[in-house]
């Protein structure tokens, strides 16, 4: 890889690393599921302003419709807004550890996913590795804390979303193998919106939002839509056309990464040894687990989970 290419491959790691520190600011001053269809929203215009100048990415998207109802479920819905509330309860850090496990769930699911790849002692060992760096970042103090539950809550509200990552990028691997790379993740984020607006303004007729959200709630939802969404996927395509899916991966070792520091430096998360084990456990069994990811572009198809 050339310096231009590791130069864009930081700053699609620092666009969707960050992703958690705008959740976390957003969700101070909205609901779930108003930041979650803003995001889709705003992120799907942002898409299509840059496909104006590439026409040919959208033909015959129609077609696909049906794949896009089916993977947009699991694939946006679910992991946006378990995340996304996830984040109410524990850090910003801790959501992007529970984020990177999506790799080690697609292992196991892949055991029984039609044309999957079956499960190895090696593999078995990198996924027992992996989730036992979710129980160090975890750790037992979190039993005593007086907010156990919701703290617990959070907690499996993020692999939650980390599940449907992994089931949604399976399903994106067997439905829209073969469309383009941009008509994907428009299709995708596009049916996202659209499903959701008629919650959305349902929820906010039952219960209507008292305030309104302070301008660091506002920035952080444009910059998470926009940035996090739009310029993300720019980069991740650009990535992927000239040093391919597999050196693209990388990405999924700097995320949690970054996110931590982000969490650290703006949030003052704190850097427990417990997180910085755990990662290190997670991302060791990411690495064990090997080359192949079903979920990635090496089929032909994308998955999402990285911008969480």
């Amino acid at each position: 890889m050339r310096p231009k290419e590791y130069l864009v491959l930081f700053i699609l790691a620092a666009l969707w690393g960050a992703s958690f520190l705008f959740i976390k600011v957003a969700i101070a001053d909205m609901s779930p599921l108003t930041l979650v269809f803003v995001r889709l929203l705003i992120g799907t215009l942002g898409l299509l302003a840059f496909v104006a100048f590439q026409p040919a990415a959208m033909r015959g998207w129609y077609k696909n419709w049906r794949a896009f109802l089916l993977v947009t479920i699991f694939n946006a819905i679910i992991p946006y807004l378990t995340i996304s509330w996830g984040e109410e309860h524990v850090t910003s850090g801790m959501a992007a550890i529970l984020n990177a496990t999506t790799p080690l769930i697609v292992v196991i699911v892949s055991q029984w996913w039609p044309g999957g790849e079956r499960l190895t002692w090696r593999r078995a060992f990198a996924v027992l590795l992996g989730f036992l760096g979710v129980g160090v970042l975890v750790g037992p103090q979190s039993f005593i804390q007086s907010n156990m539950t919701s703290y617990l809550l959070g907690v499996l509200s993020c692999l939650l979303g980390s599940i449907s990552y992994g089931l949604g990028g399976l399903m994106a691997s067997r439905y829209l193998k073969g469309l383009p790379l941009m008509q994907q993740a428009i299709g995708q984020i596009g049916m996202g919106a659209v499903l959701l607006a008629p919650i959305t303004v349902v929820a906010l007729v039952i219960a209507p939002q008292t305030h309104i959200p302070s301008i660091w709630a506002i920035g952080a939802v444009l910059a998470l839509a926009l940035g996090g969404t739009t310029l993300a996927y720019i980069c991740y395509f650009w990535l992927i056309e000239r040093v391919g899916p597999t050196r693209t991966l990388i990405v999924t070792y700097l995320l949690p990464c970054m996110a931590l520091v982000y969490g650290a430096l703006l949030l003052h998360e704190s850097l427990s040894i417990n997180a910085l084990g755990g990662l290190a456990l997670v991302l060791i069994g990411i690495f064990l687990t090997g080359k192949k990811r079903p979920t990635m572009t090496q089929n032909g198809s994308i998955s999402m989970h990285k911008q969480s």
